[in-house]
């Protein structure tokens, strides 16, 4: 058996991570047209802000419920062979979260101005209104990434990766499209791509679910067994899981009082650190999550921990080189892919001052998804979501009292000890549980 899930593992991780370059390729080339066309500006300010709250609620309500509730309980129904609960499950969990994006999608669009003066206190009434605007129109990415989340967490579940890792790069491909549209429609031209975006995202796990024993049905089995499991599983993680966006929600606030282009210059660095993030710890993490949560579910606590030390091991041998490449030379690739054009070199100072921070935190923030799966997978979604919690108030303290005299760099020097105090944090709590769970797994 460990030999089949090393195979599956590294098959997986594999996918996950070629799927991720490319799609972080695509990104960058995303990030480069932006910058040559609207340089660090308030146009971009403006629609990097966009995505907040559109963000925040996919991330409470959606995101959470397949990450950490809905494959675990999902991927042990399919360890026991009840294909049909799994099936069951599956339609009840896409059919209720649709529902509950449109209803509260519906209401933050209401609200938007009150919302808007939230998360942008810096801007002027003008920017606030082009920012309503483009928040309303924003609100319709949620609604589609959320069936493209069912489909894509029912993919998984079934250890199927290819369909999964493409979609990212097809999102950004509707983004770029949506640049070349800005001549004649602006700044709303990106939202144009962004909503485009948000189809092709959806496109390869909906052809890919076509080909997989599964059956779509509109019902809702709200009083299943299992699916009151995944909501039980849910509610601590609808705290936790949007918590990376309530940190960056509080650094856009504090960035919106800074000189123009400072959310822009934010954008720009945390796209460049999330690249090795995503490549190793996300992909690795994402890859051996379904094998942990088997081993879980089948009380094969030897596999379990050989299984999650080969992740960590992997992620550490990848993350901590690219950490110290970045840290060393910031001003190499936003030279490369941002530089020219509207961005200046008081831009490229800038946004490398800032990303060379941000990289101490690849290794912390990439252990942080290894190990919060390694908890979901015991079925434990309380943990992660308190530490979390604790990494995001270190994080905006920090930032807070420090950006009057450490300027922009307060903002990635709080989320690097923010995650450095949660990766400590979880290892040592890890550790404990599964002393504990000796007897059981």
């Amino acid at each position: 058996m460990l030999n089949r899930l090393k195979e599956n593992f590294t098959k997986g991780a594999a996918i996950l991570s070629i799927t991720t370059l490319f799609s972080y390729v695509t990104g960058l080339l995303r990030d480069r047209i932006f910058a040559q066309t609207f340089g660090a500006g308030r146009e971009l300010d403006i629609y990097n802000t966009s995505f907040i709250i559109p963000d925040i609620l996919f991330n409470i309500l959606i995101a959470g419920a397949f990450s950490a509730a809905f494959i675990p309980v999902f991927t042990g129904l399919l360890a026991e062979n009840k294909r049909e609960e799994a099936n069951e499950l599956a339609n009840t969990t896409l059919n209720s979260a649709v529902v509950a994006i449109l209803v509260f999608g519906a209401v933050a669009a209401l609200f938007m101005p009150a919302l808007a003066r939230f998360v942008a206190p810096g801007f002027s009434d003008s920017e606030r209104e082009t920012l309503i605007t483009l928040s309303r129109f924003m609100m319709i990415s949620p609604i589609i990434m959320t069936v493209s989340s069912a489909f894509g967490a029912m993919l998984i579940g079934r250890k199927t990766f290819l369909a999964y890792g493409l979609s990212p790069i097809f999102y950004n491909l509707g983004i770029i499209f949506g640049t070349f549209l800005t001549p004649k429609f602006g700044i709303y031209g990106l939202v144009i791509g962004t909503l485009i975006g948000a189809g092709l995202h959806l496109l390869p796990r909906f052809i890919s679910i076509l080909y997989a024993p599964y059956k779509y049905s509109f019902y809702f089995k709200i009083r299943d067994k299992n699916f009151i499991k995944t909501v039980k599983l849910l509610i601590p993680k609808m705290i936790g899981h949007p918590v990376e966006q309530f940190t960056f929600l509080a650094f856009n606030r504090i960035a919106t009082t800074l000189a123009v282009g400072s959310v822009a210059v934010i954008s720009f660095s945390r796209n460049f650190q999330s690249v090795p993030v995503s490549l190793f710890g996300i992909a690795f993490s994402v890859a051996i999550f379904p094998m942990l949560a088997e081993c879980a579910a089948k009380r094969d606590r030897e596999n379990f921990l050989k299984n999650f030390k080969k992740a960590l091991r992997d992620i550490l041998i990848f993350t901590v080189p690219s950490a110290l490449g970045l840290y060393l030379l910031s001003d190499l690739p936003i030279r490369i892919f941002l530089g020219g054009g509207k961005f200046s070199d008081e831009n490229i100072l800038r946004t490398a001052q800032v990303l060379s921070i941000f990289a101490l935190s690849i290794p912390t923030e990439s252990l942080v998804h290894l190990f919060a799966r390694s908890f979901y997978a015991l079925k434990n979604t309380i943990i992660p979501v308190v530490l979390s919690l604790t990494g995001l108030i270190i994080s905006i303290t920090f930032a807070s009292l420090k950006i009057k005299t450490m300027g922009i760099i307060a903002i990635p020097y709080g989320f690097f000890l923010g995650s450095a105090i949660e990766i400590i944090l979880l290892a040592l709590i890890l550790r404990v549980k599964l002393k504990k769970l000796r007897a059981t797994i």
